[in-house]
């Protein structure tokens, strides 16, 4: 199976083990239409407070071991559920910062 592609916004780049092989020069490589249907993948890099980072870690290892779920789509499903409560995080911070 070749690597997937992983689209980076950092100014690291796409590390050098994660840069696709070029479509069609590897036998074995997926046809265009099955790479077209795979999911793109990102990389991205936040600063946060260590406490917050090691909850996030403990409930995406937490999930993973009691689902089997491959630990990129808990941490993709736990962002989805953030960003579905941001207006509620937003409004939090809003009362927060003005005390």
């Amino acid at each position: 199976m070749s690597p997937q592609k992983f689209d980076t916004a950092d100014d690291e780049g796409p590390s050098p083990a994660l840069t696709p092989h070029q479509e069609g020069l590897i036998v074995g490589s997926p046809a265009p239409e099955a790479v077209a249907r795979q999911t793109t993948m990102t990389r991205r890099s936040w600063y946060t407070k260590t406490a917050a980072a090691e909850a996030f870690q403990e409930a995406v290892d937490n999930i993973h071991h009691a689902t089997r779920t491959p630990k990129h789509e808990v941490v993709a499903a736990l962002l989805e559920a953030a960003v579905a409560q941001s207006d509620r995080v937003k409004n939090n911070l809003s009362h927060t910062s003005h005390e």
